[in-house]
């Protein structure tokens, strides 16, 4: 055995556990942004810390998302679908981290 179980625990923890600062901080400034015109929105996003905090949050909360939702498919599918959802599971968060990346870098960095 891989001891897969035992890495996907730990590691479904430690993104827990940089979700809940990262969150704080998201809820903070998604209020303070609210209800601001898109000019003031994008000068939020154009502050190169606030582009690589936004990214962190992303990142760590797709991949979170991502652990969490293998243990369901692996717990309760048990027929060759299994698979299939494992692999959808990991190409959408896959695709959801690349666009939000590559968005915030455009606005943040190079835009």
């Amino acid at each position: 055995m891989s001891k897969k179980g035992t890495s996907n625990f730990v590691i479904q923890r430690a993104t827990a556990v940089i979700l809940a600062p990262l969150g704080l901080w998201f809820l903070f400034n998604l209020v303070a942004v609210l209800g601001a015109d898109s000019q003031t929105a994008t000068a939020f996003m154009k502050a190169p810390w606030n582009g690589i905090l936004l990214g962190l949050f992303i990142v760590a909360g797709a991949w979170h998302m991502r652990l969490g939702m293998e243990e369901i498919i692996v717990d309760y599918i048990h027929s060759w679908l299994k698979d299939v959802l494992v692999f959808l599971n990991w190409l959408t968060t896959t695709g959801l981290m690349a666009a939000s990346i590559w968005a915030i870098y455009n606005i943040s960095f190079a835009g």
